[in-house]
C-alpha cells in the first residue's frame, strides 16, 4: 500500500498546463511530467489536461503550471473557480522586460507591449489561487514586487534526476570524438543567448557543443555565422542521451536572460559539470558560491566565468548538494504537503 492511501483518502488532483507542452517541449514540460511520475509513487491521483474548460467533478484540486503565458493558464483557473475547485500554482515565473528591451528584432516593441499587457491577466490569476508553488524564494518576492500579490507559498525546488551520475562519456566520445568540452543545453532562442556564448568563446579553442531544439530558425543561422570551427549544434537528441553529453563536459553554461534556476544546470551539476549560469533568476537560489555567474548582457563576463570554471577542479560538493536538496522525489513530496494544506483549509472554510 502506497504511503498516500496509507494516511486515508486518496488525493485526486488535475494538472493543466498549456496545450502544446508536448509539441513545444522546455522546461515546464520535464518540472510537471517528472512531478506527475514522483507524486503517483506517493499514491496520489493524477490526471493532466491541456482543455480551457474540462469537467472537475471528482477532483480535490487543479494544478497549474506557468504565469509567464499566462493565456491559457488564466481561462483553466477560471474554469476552477467556477467549478468550485480550490487551485495551486507552479509559477515558473521571471520578468522578461529587459529581455524584451535589449531583444534586437522588429517584434521587440510588440513583444514587451504583449508582456506588459498580460501583467494584469497575471495578478488576477495569481490573487485566485489558494496557494502558490514558486521553485526559489526569489522568485516569489518577484511576484510581490511586480503584482503586489501576497498569496501564501510553498517553495518546492526544482529537480534532476540522480541517475545522470551514474553516466558515461564514452557514448558521446564515440559520437563526436571529442571529451572535456563546454557544453550548453537548452532551447536554442534568442531568450537563451547561446549567440552571446558564441561570440564571448569565439577565440577559445575548445570544443563548444549546443544541444537543444530550435525554436528560432533564423537564430540558429546567425549562432552559425558567427561560430568558429570548433563549435556544434546538436538540435536533436532524446533526453535520456543527454547524459552522456554531460559527462564529456568539464563546464556547463547557461548565460541566459533569465533562468529558475535552468533544469540542464541542475542535470549538468548532477553529472558533475562545474556550472557556469546567468546572474539572472534563481541560480544562485540553489548553487550558492559552488557554481560561476555571468552577466548575459557582457562577453567579457561570460568568457571570464567559462574559463575560470573550465580551469577549476571539478566542484564534487556540488554534486552533493543537488541530488541531496534537488531532486524530483523532494519536489513531490513537498507538493503533496501543500496539497494537503490546501485540502485541510477547504475542508476548514466548507465546514464552518
Amino acid at each position: 500500500m502506497r504511503r498516500d492511501e496509507r494516511e486515508g483518502k486518496r488525493v485526486r488532483v488535475l494538472f493543466q498546463s498549456r496545450p502544446d507542452i508536448l509539441t513545444l517541449p522546455a522546461g515546464d514540460t520535464i518540472q510537471l511530467f517528472e512531478t506527475m511520475q514522483h507524486l503517483r509513487r506517493l499514491g496520489v491521483h493524477i490526471d493532466h489536461s491541456g482543455e480551457l474548460h474540462p469537467p472537475l467533478d471528482g477532483y480535490d484540486l487543479v494544478h497549474l503550471f506557468n504565469i509567464t503565458r499566462i493565456a491559457e493558464t488564466r481561462v483553466q483557473c477560471d474554469n476552477a473557480v467556477a467549478q468550485g475547485k480550490p487551485v495551486v500554482i507552479s509559477t515558473i515565473y521571471w520578468n522578461m522586460e529587459e529581455y524584451f528591451e535589449r531583444e534586437e528584432t522588429r517584434h521587440a516593441a510588440d513583444l514587451l507591449k504583449w508582456w506588459k499587457r498580460d501583467n494584469a491577466y497575471r495578478a488576477e490569476t495569481l490573487k485566485k489561487a489558494s496557494l502558490l508553488l514558486p521553485n526559489a524564494v526569489s522568485e516569489m518576492e518577484l511576484i510581490k514586487k511586480d503584482f503586489g500579490v501576497d498569496r501564501p507559498y510553498r517553495v518546492v525546488p526544482n529537480g534532476a534526476d540522480p541517475g545522470f551520475g551514474d553516466a558515461k562519456a564514452s557514448e558521446f566520445v564515440a559520437e563526436y570524438g571529442v571529451d572535456k568540452i563546454i557544453l550548453c543545453v537548452g532551447r536554442i532562442s534568442p531568450r537563451k543567448n547561446q549567440l552571446a556564448v558564441v561570440k564571448a568563446l569565439r577565440c577559445v579553442d575548445i570544443p563548444l557543443f549546443f544541444i537543444g531544439s530550435v525554436n528560432d530558425p533564423f537564430y540558429l543561422e546567425l549562432c552559425r555565422k558567427h561560430a568558429g570551427p570548433h563549435v556544434r549544434f546538436v538540435t536533436h537528441m532524446p533526453h535520456s542521451r543527454l547524459a552522456s553529453a554531460y559527462k564529456a563536459a568539464k563546464v556547463h553554461v547557461l548565460a541566459s536572460w533569465y533562468d529558475t534556476p535552468g533544469l540542464a544546470s541542475l542535470e549538468a551539476a548532477v553529472a558533475g559539470c562545474n556550472i557556469v549560469s546567468t546572474n539572472r533568476g534563481t541560480a544562485r537560489e540553489y548553487f550558492g558560491d559552488l557554481a560561476w555567474y555571468c552577466d548575459p548582457a557582457d562577453p567579457d563576463s561570460i568568457r571570464r566565468a567559462v574559463l575560470d570554471a573550465y580551469e577549476s577542479a571539478p566542484r564534487s560538493a556540488l554534486v552533493d548538494v543537488v541530488k541531496r536538496e534537488f531532486t524530483w522525489e523532494r519536489a513531490a513530496q513537498v507538493t503533496l504537503e501543500a496539497y494537503r494544506t490546501v485540502m485541510m483549509s477547504t475542508s476548514m472554510m466548507m465546514s464552518g
